[in-house]
């Protein structure tokens, strides 16, 4: 038997497992981090909801929508909507994050309970 022929093919898949353990961590970083900056846009905007909320019941200043917006712009998002139904407040709002633009939508009004 000649094994001239398969000297350092060890080193070649030593590598290749290397990469391709690599490939899959980053993978998984990528997923994970888009997950947390999602999760992250999901709560600032229902605070600027329960902000816009607030201006909306009297309890501060202003104007609610204008108010969302403000807070939005703080965190480097983008106001898409603005909606006020009786006494709650709907917006939506998307960010550019890493190539991919995330949309999310909070609501606040009064007297929310889960059956809504």
């Amino acid at each position: 038997m000649n094994l001239k022929f398969d000297q350092g093919s060890g080193s070649l898949l030593g590598f290749g497992l290397i990469f391709t353990i690599l490939g899959i961590m980053f993978l998984l970083f990528t997923v994970s981090n888009e997950s947390l900056d999602l999760a992250r846009l999901q709560a600032r905007t229902d605070s600027a909801a329960l902000a816009a909320e607030d201006v909306l019941r009297g309890k501060a200043t202003g104007y609610p929508c204008e108010t969302a917006e403000q807070i939005v712009k703080g965190f480097g998002g983008t106001l898409d909507s603005c909606h006020i139904v009786n006494l709650d407040i709907y917006i939506s709002v998307y960010q550019q994050l890493m190539g991919i633009v995330h949309r999310v939508k909070a609501h606040a009004g009064v007297g929310l309970d889960s059956a809504r």
